[in-house]
């Protein structure tokens, strides 16, 4: 047992500093003494035991670091300090939103072990032909890293502790945990948090009963939660997410032809494309699928 458990640090171990490296590069930060400090924190956050990680398994958290923090811009703004949010708990969750939320944030969710390296290293890529960061590669589980744990700061020391935090999470657990977490606590529009109360307030009906297209919709809003709506139907960023969300579904053959029309209008492939496209379908494993 104890080697099982000294083989999973050295394996976290391994990611967490492969990631250093690649964000590293995507920074271009230097090891210098700030550097090699926050490298030092995260190997401290990895290495010892987190309380707040471990509490979760059994407790649902009033509030988050980023609905706290919101709570505070809200007072100054309105004098309230009012959210909408309801926990539910991941069996009362409609698989239509599961696995729609997971097709447009993070399609690989239940395969990689916190982080993506594979996107990191593509970021990383496209940052540096760009000069500066424009493309990021959070999972699920780093984006609810830094909602429950962490500030708003854009920084390399606020990173490093978001993917500790992440795999610490991974750790100790488990995927379904995080995703319900995920679904109980991001953002959803304007005061809205929570999947539950995002489908009460758009579509008057629990998130257990919603539709595909109605999924597709409300998880399109993650991107810009603050600003988008799911019946905003004439918005060409709306219909891109949607088209997204709709393609991974399609390539993980959880929706067929038909749905994906309903959800974009049109066919997945056309004549020519459509032996691509199935090829592409085929070469996803198992294992790669999101249920």
């Amino acid at each position: 047992m104890k080697k099982k458990s000294s083989n999973l640090v050295l394996r976290i171990l391994k990611i967490f500093f492969t990631v250093v490296i690649i964000l590293l590069v995507t920074y271009s930060v230097l090891f210098s003494l700030a550097g090699t400090a926050a490298i030092i924190i995260g190997y401290q956050l990895i290495t010892k035991p987190i309380k707040e990680v471990k509490a979760l398994k059994t407790t649902n958290p009033t509030e988050t670091a980023f609905m706290k923090q919101y709570k505070e811009e809200l007072v100054r703004e309105s004098g309230s300090d009012t959210l909408k949010h309801i926990f539910v708990p991941l069996d009362s969750i409609s698989k239509n939103l599961r696995s729609s939320v997971i097709a447009s944030e993070d399609d690989g969710f239940y395969t990689h072990p916190g982080i993506d390296l594979e996107a990191m290293i593509q970021a990383a890529a496209y940052n540096r032909t760009q000069g500066e960061v424009k493309r990021g590669a959070s999972t699920i589980t780093q984006q609810m890293a830094k909602n429950l744990f962490l500030s708003k700061e854009r920084s390399f020391k606020r990173k490093i502790k978001e993917l500790a935090y992440a795999m610490l999470m991974e750790r100790y657990l488990g995927k379904d945990r995080i995703l319900e977490l995920y679904l109980n606590y991001a953002q959803w529009g304007k005061n809205i948090f929570g999947c539950e109360a995002a489908s009460q307030e758009y579509f008057k009906k629990s998130s257990y009963n919603l539709s595909r297209t109605e999924s597709a919709r409300l998880a399109a809003v993650l991107a810009m939660p603050s600003k988008l709506s799911p019946h905003h139907t004439k918005s060409i960023f709306m219909s891109k997410r949607i088209a997204v969300i709709a393609n991974n579904l399609y390539l993980h053959k959880i929706i067929n032809d038909s749905t994906y029309f309903s959800l974009t209008g049109k066919l997945p492939a056309t004549k020519d494309d459509s032996i691509t496209v199935e090829k592409k379908r085929e070469e996803i494993p198992e294992q790669r699928k999101m249920f």
